[in-house]
């Protein structure tokens, strides 16, 4: 391979290396100028941060974190995204495994492992998440799916969203989350999965 079709920074600067936006973006067009890359993508930035990007160069691309437990890109970054034609590669649509409903309640996670960090992990969410997945049952039923793919193809029909970036530790796991790709959940599917996720709430901590 001769030349890279997306390359993303992936995680803004800070002190004492707070390398400005724009020294970074200078690089990136440089890459891009040599026909080493194809695009440029920019991952977990605020939209006065694409700001920066875009006032020196094109910005093609997005990486945020965004599941159905995690909303939040909603509010700015996807109608941002959507605004200035800046394709989003959502990250961790499966809340890191947990939204596949394997994850039981009697999983213990080995000190300083990230799903520690992830209120939804503790004991007294999951449950309130594993007791939503499993209302959910009757759609996998309806649609042949497990809730891993069901969870995809509800993200991937989210408006301004373009990739749903899913990690995978077996090949049985890559091709089951591929297979989510032909999967078309209806406008009631969807509103319901939606409302479902508004009453669970945000995680108590």
């Amino acid at each position: 391979m001769d030349c890279l079709d997306l390359y993303q920074t992936h995680w803004p600067a800070v002190p004492p290396e707070a390398t400005p936006i724009a020294d970074t973006m200078e690089c990136l067009l440089d890459l891009k100028r040599q026909g080493k890359i194809r695009a440029i993508g920019a991952s977990n930035v605020t939209c006065a941060q694409m700001d920066e990007y875009r006032s020196v160069g094109g910005l093609d691309a997005c990486q945020p974190r965004y599941s159905l437990l995690d909303l939040r890109i909603e509010a700015d970054v996807l109608p941002y995204c959507h605004r200035h034609g800046i394709a989003v590669l959502a990250y961790s649509p499966l809340e890191q495994g947990l939204l596949t409903g394997r994850i039981g309640m009697d999983r213990r996670f080995a000190r300083g492992e990230f799903r520690n960090t992830i209120p939804w992990f503790r004991p007294s969410n999951r449950a309130r998440v594993l007791g939503m997945l499993d209302g959910w049952r009757d759609l996998c039923e309806a649609h042949r799916c497990t809730l891993g793919q069901l969870v995809l193809a509800w993200t991937v029909a989210q408006s301004g969203l373009t990739v749903a970036l899913v990690g995978a530790r077996k090949v049985a796991h890559a091709l089951e989350n591929a297979a989510a790709g032909d999967l078309r959940l209806d406008d009631v599917a969807l509103t319901r999965m939606r409302r479902d996720v508004e009453a669970l709430g945000e995680p108590a901590e």
